[in-house]
């Protein structure tokens, strides 16, 4: 199947990078939330995005104007499917938000459309019970941020079809990324790993054991981390992180309960650098 049109529900930091990376490869994308106002919030941070890159050398002026003529936006969700090829749904984890968004497009996208989830650990197999087409639902999980992150997994539900995993790993390739195809699972590959390191650390934070600056110190000189633990919760956004780890808590165990400074921050509002605080501060 050739995928034409795509539709990606959720014009966050995840949406609008999916959208931005699907656009910049030539796709016809329009992006959905739940407000107008939210989709021109989006759109405006595109457009700096594509200014910034234009100014970098990146693109020339011509591929800014075309990739961002390739991203409309629809605030009505049934009426941006019904011609849509693939949707990727890029809302927050919550099985019954999620649900919700799979089961209104699979009423409205047409038979032959892929469903999609960005989930990064709710199950795929369950969100597709949501829906009447779980042969044609799959997890494409994308890392922040999507321009810049090579990696995506594809995750395989129970009745996910052999066509419906070649159609996505293809597309996966077209964005010049780099497809892992990983059964259904709490946390699939990448979290079910990095989830407990970064809690570890927040662990031994809390415990007195060392600063945070001295931890992320340490992962990054001992154990080649690119960033610290703390750094990189921080850029993923504590209550994404925090919304990981409790799922893994409630499928794998008490090994997964999440630190408790963690917790303190999310229910302070303090969400990493999208916030301007998190564990660290970020200036404007």
């Amino acid at each position: 199947m050739e995928i034409k049109k795509i539709v990606v529900v959720g014009s966050g930091t995840m949406g609008s990078g999916i959208a931005y990376v699907s656009a910049a490869h030539g796709y016809k994308v329009v992006m959905n939330d739940i407000s107008q106002e939210m989709l021109d919030k989006a759109m405006d941070r595109l457009r700096d995005q594509i200014m910034g890159g234009i100014q970098r050398g990146k693109l020339s002026m011509k591929e800014g104007e075309q990739l961002f003529n390739n991203i409309s936006t629809s605030a009505n969700l049934e009426e941006a499917v019904k011609d849509a090829d693939l949707m990727i749904e890029a809302v927050f984890e919550n099985m019954d938000v999620k649900k919700e968004v799979f089961g209104k497009a699979s009423q409205n996208a047409p038979p032959h459309a892929i469903l999609a989830s960005n989930t990064s650990t709710l199950s795929i197999t369950e969100i597709a019970s949501a829906t009447d087409r779980p042969d044609k639902v799959i997890g494409l999980h994308f890392f922040n941020p999507p321009a810049a992150m090579k990696l995506v997994e594809v995750v395989v539900g129970e009745k996910t079809s052999e066509e419906t995993i070649e159609t996505a790993r293809q597309f996966v390739v077209s964005l010049e990324k780099s497809p892992i195809i990983a059964k259904d699972s709490p946390g699939f590959i990448v979290n079910r790993i990095l989830v407990p390191v970064l809690n570890e650390a927040i662990k031994l934070y809390d415990e007195g054991v060392a600063d945070k600056e001295s931890i992320d110190k340490a992962m990054v000189l001992g154990a080649n981390f690119p960033v610290g633990p703390f750094a990189l919760a921080d850029m993923v956004g504590l209550d994404v992180a925090l919304a990981s780890m409790r799922t893994l808590e409630s499928k794998l165990g008490p090994c997964y309960t999440p630190a408790k400074s963690l917790v303190k921050l999310v229910e302070e509002g303090h969400l990493g650098t999208k916030t301007g605080k998190g564990f660290y501060e970020y200036s404007k």
